[in-house]
């Protein structure tokens, strides 16, 4: 089964459950057997759920919808009041760069494998709804490996408003996407080299060219 259509199964059960924000989803094993798919395909439609902010996962916790309910939880959701594109990436270029660097000393093997993946995955995306899921996994996955909840719950904050409507930026031409996936591999090879300045450095890179697309230069 395509991850289009095990992700689309995956949302039909949510809403034919009528599950909500908070609301935990059944165990991997009995949701897996409810939807006819492998654990695997599970796995990979529940991490772009995560990805864009739709779910959270906690190690002995669960999965439940919505975003990870930490302490400042209620400051983030004011990212997206009166918040613009230009804004987000803005404040991406502050954060991210700083934020890879860490990443880069703290990942795992298994960090770095799925960020070489995801890389991948991103650069052979087929359109602009596949790049983009791609595209808010890896940076997601670079919070992850950082080990640090409260820097993972920031980035899950920043995703879900960059997926908002109101502040979405597509990037549907084809040069800027292959472009794009170039700098995520160059980053993940800067991270591989255990290189936090170099990571960091490429981060800021692409970042900038981020920012320069949403100004239109």
């Amino acid at each position: 089964m395509e991850n289009t259509s095990t992700l689309d199964s995956l949302l039909a059960y949510i809403a034919t459950k009528q599950l909500r924000e908070g609301d935990a989803l059944p165990a991997e094993r009995k949701l897996a057997e409810d939807l006819d798919i492998t654990r695997r395909e599970l796995r990979a439609a529940l991490s772009t759920l995560e990805a864009t902010g739709r779910i959270w996962r906690g190690v002995g916790r669960g999965t439940y919808l919505g975003t990870r309910p930490l302490r400042f939880t209620s400051t983030l959701r004011g990212l997206s009041v009166g918040t613009s594109p230009a804004d987000v990436a803005e404040m991406r270029l502050m954060v991210e760069p700083t934020l890879v660097s860490l990443a880069a000393m703290k990942a795992s093997p298994e960090d770095l494998a799925e960020l070489e993946k995801c890389a991948r995955k991103n650069a052979a995306a087929k359109d602009d709804e596949e790049w983009q899921q791609w595209d808010h996994r890896f940076h997601l996955l670079i919070a992850q490996a950082t080990r640090n909840p409260a820097i993972i719950a920031l980035m899950e904050a920043i995703n879900g408003v960059r997926v908002r409507p109101a502040l979405r930026k597509e990037t549907v031409d084809e040069d800027t996407r292959r472009r794009f996936a170039q700098q995520h591999q160059a980053i993940v090879s800067a991270m591989l080299s255990r290189d936090s300045e170099a990571a960091a450095q490429r981060m800021r890179e692409h970042l900038l060219n981020v920012q320069m697309r949403v100004y239109g230069k």
